[in-house]
């Protein structure tokens, strides 16, 4: 009779266990279709501010004779697609049932192995619906992503556009490139650093920070960046024939390039970079051939082309590293740099760096080589 009595109370907390968890999946069912709606209505959103700024984007073009002209033979962007509609809940939220407690007979185990199985039909069911709607609000994200870095490459387009418009006016103001520092830029890849070496520009052949890999960075206007070698104090460019190089001694458009400055994953900055002259003012990115040496990429408004670019690891170098005395110097970090990195590298480290500073300071004067 004992055993009978266990047997019954097990019975009865199972089924309640199950119905708790069928009622606590329905409720989440609940809280993720209100998710996906937002998530709805953030993606219209996005699509209307990405017309918004197609629409601007050719208004500024139409304010140049050329823009203009273009405009009379192209049709205006597309009113776009409302976007997938979200996922709604087919398994709707079932009301707490009392489970009775079995008596121990055949009948009665019957209906709680009825119940049970019912029960355990009703969970899978849920968990298949969560599992349904989790994945569609993935891709929703994942859209959702994707749209939102378009967007900031359509503003920083239409800031540049706008910008160039309002310089060449008949009131606008001369390009004052304004410093923002020394960097140097590292392939992560390659974790060769981009240096130049005459007129030509593209990855160090060793994995050493050298003067050469030095780089004025200035800002011209929003989004209209340049860099200029510190050692031969030449502008990255594009040439007549399309190619890169490092040959300019004054700043000119065939000079404007783009980086995306925004800090990811603490302090560091990766983005492509973009020559602004190529493609007839379109933008292209900067990639490498196979010697190491600069080319022009694909187009920059290839919404896909940036995904592909390469990437470079942009190091900002005033406040860490020396100023170098003499061409293809190896740059050493200051004192004070070495005082904050003792906590945070290995003992061995902090030798070789201390090393490399003790000898660093036994150089030459400057040599131009």
């Amino acid at each position: 009779m004992a055993s009978t009595t266990a047997a019954a109370k097990s019975n009865r907390e199972g089924l309640a266990a199950l119905d708790e968890a069928l009622q606590a999946g329905a409720a989440t069912l609940q809280r993720l279709e209100e998710q996906g709606e937002q998530l709805h209505q953030t993606e219209i959103v996005a699509d209307s501010n990405k017309y918004l700024l197609d629409r601007s984007a050719r208004e500024i073009r139409g304010m140049t004779w050329s823009g203009w002209l273009q405009n009379q033979f192209t049709s205006g962007p597309a009113v776009p697609k409302p976007p997938p509609a979200p996922a709604r809940a087919e398994v709707a939220p079932v009301e707490k049932r009392h489970v009775p407690i079995p008596s121990g007979g055949t009948a009665e185990q019957d209906q709680y192995v009825a119940d049970l199985s019912t029960q355990l039909d009703d969970v899978l069911a849920c968990g298949k619906q969560l599992n349904a709607v989790i994945d569609h609000q993935n891709a929703q994200s994942s859209r959702l992503s994707a749209k939102t870095e378009s967007l900031w490459e359509s503003t920083r387009r239409n800031t540049r556009a706008a910008g160039r418009v309002a310089a060449a006016g008949l009131f606008g103001a001369s390009d004052e490139p304004k410093l923002l520092g020394h960097v140097a830029l590292q392939c992560p890849v390659t974790k060769r650093y981009l240096r130049s070496r005459g007129t030509d520009v593209g990855l160090s052949p060793d994995l050493e920070l050298r003067a050469t890999c030095r780089w004025a960075l200035y800002e011209v206007r929003p989004h209209v960046l340049s860099l200029m070698n510190s050692v031969s104090d030449k502008y990255i460019g594009m040439t007549f024939g399309g190619g890169i190089a490092c040959n300019s001694s004054s700043f000119g458009s065939w000079q404007q390039l783009d980086m995306d400055l925004r800090q990811r994953k603490g302090d560091i900055v990766e983005t492509p970079i973009s020559l602004l002259a190529a493609d007839w003012g379109g933008g292209c990115y900067v990639e490498c051939d196979r010697d190491g040496l600069l080319r022009l990429g694909e187009q920059v408004g290839n919404p896909e082309a940036r995904d592909r670019a390469r990437r470079w690891r942009v190091e900002f170098l005033d406040d860490a590293y020396e100023e170098p005395t003499y061409a293809d110097q190896v740059l050493t970090l200051k004192p004070d740099a070495l005082e904050r990195v003792r906590g945070a590298v290995p003992a061995v480290l902090e030798e070789a760096a201390a090393t490399a500073y003790g000898a660093a300071r036994r150089a030459p004067a400057w040599e131009d080589d």
